[in-house]
């Protein structure tokens, strides 16, 4: 019986060890995955801030326009 007990608590320490490697590989592979998502989600936002940015450019162009043609 104990022996019984005595391979089992081996087995389940043997079991657990083997998902914590399985889960650190997981996390491994994941992590350049995750910083290439991150890259992406980066880069489509400084795009859209810089569309944004000349966007502003240029309607603030228009109203210096505008008011010029206003003085005179």
């Amino acid at each position: 019986m104990t022996h019984n007990g005595v391979v089992s608590m081996y087995l389940v320490e043997e079991l657990a060890a083997e998902q914590r490697r399985s889960t650190m590989e997981r996390a491994e592979r994941m992590r350049p995955s995750r910083q290439l998502l991150t890259l992406r989600r980066a880069r489509r936002m400084e795009r859209k801030a810089e569309h944004r940015l000349m966007k502003a450019w240029r309607r603030a162009a228009e109203l210096r326009g505008t008011l010029e043609s206003a003085d005179y």
